[in-house]
């Protein structure tokens, strides 16, 4: 038998890496989208008999003696794909290099809802907003972000789910798309009214991935909070004479407001004067809750309005007196 035949059968029964490797595979690393082209060299320091080992790909059979041999594929379709560059020698034994590829695929969808709900949601009541990625790899770089819109635009970040070390372990040899759903655990108040809920799914795969990172968002799911009624007013109002009486309420289903005087239910004044002067107590009530609010209330009398009418009857006043004395010196 061929002596170098006989060291390639001694290379695939015993693998191993010899005290002194001078192979070197470039680049290092790869991260491929799934079914893209992907290549890599292998370099050595002397002219030697070199060869590549992969379930994929174009390359020489072992037993070229070059310093350099390319592995290359048209369309990467292994998801454990391991690529493994070696040189056998009658000298230095074996030696291998084995290239890391890290094969992706973006999700199909990504989507949001309440996990066993519809409708409006309670104020104080304990909810789960549930995000699912939809065939997506590798799933350890996956990271998922639960976001909050305000009425007003701004956003704000929720949370963002940590990698997961028993999906990493789990999936160290599976590295197929697979679906994954994250939960977000959350009490919602009045101020989440009109509200909307998104959530984003990233493949972060370093320096060798894509840059920017991938990033796929849901739809946004809006939000209705029902909650107990809410006074905005303060405990004193001051109010000029000939204005109303107003106190804004709020409350999701829209409450209903009576007004009190000394325990008498009245419509609150559209015109006040002097005498509409002391304390309201306000009730609200909605199928939520209701609330009680009391204000003190300060009819303002118009000081200019007073004036003005002063000066315009001193003014006629001079006007009599001035005719008068005209009419004495003629």
């Amino acid at each position: 038998m061929h002596a170098l035949s006989l060291l390639l059968i001694l290379h695939l029964l015993k693998p191993g890496v010899c005290e002194s490797c001078s192979l070197v595979v470039s680049p290092a690393g790869l991260v491929v989208k799934y079914g893209a082209p992907a290549s890599a060299n292998c370099t050595s320091d002397t002219v030697t008999s070199m060869g590549w080992e992969s379930s994929l790909g174009e390359f020489p059979l072992f037993g070229t003696e070059v310093k350099e041999l390319t592995w290359r594929v048209d369309s990467l379709t292994d998801w454990n794909i391991k690529p493994q560059c070696f040189e056998i020698s009658e000298v230095g034994g074996q030696c291998a290099r084995v290239l890391k590829v890290t094969v992706y695929k973006l999700p199909d969808r990504v989507s949001i809802r309440y996990l066993n709900h519809s409708g409006p949601v309670v104020e104080g009541h304990q909810y789960s907003l549930h995000c699912l990625v939809q065939n997506t790899a590798p799933i350890e770089h996956l990271r998922v972000t639960f976001f909050k819109v305000s009425t007003n635009g701004e956003q704000t970040v929720l949370y963002t789910q940590p990698l997961n070390n028993d999906i990493l372990q789990l999936n160290n040899d599976m590295r197929q798309p697979v679906n994954e759903s994250y939960s977000l655990q959350f009490s919602p108040t009045s101020v989440d009214d009109g509200a909307q809920w998104f959530c984003s799914a990233m493949l972060d795969l370093g320096p060798e991935g894509p840059r920017p990172p991938a990033v796929m968002e849901s739809d946004r799911l809006n939000t209705t909070v029902h909650f107990a009624p809410e006074f905005s007013c303060s405990a004193k109002l001051q109010v000029r004479a000939g204005e109303g009486l107003t106190c804004d309420v709020r409350g999701n289903p829209l409450p209903s407001v009576t007004w009190l005087r000394d325990g008498q239910v009245l419509t609150p004044p559209t015109h006040l004067s002097r005498e509409d002067a002391g304390n309201y107590t306000l009730m609200a009530l909605n199928r939520i809750g209701r609330a009680n609010h009391t204000v003190e209330v300060e009819v303002l009398h118009d000081r200019a309005a007073r004036g003005a009418s002063c000066q315009a009857a001193g003014s006629a006043t001079v006007a009599v007196l001035l005719h008068q004395l005209i009419h004495w010196l003629y």
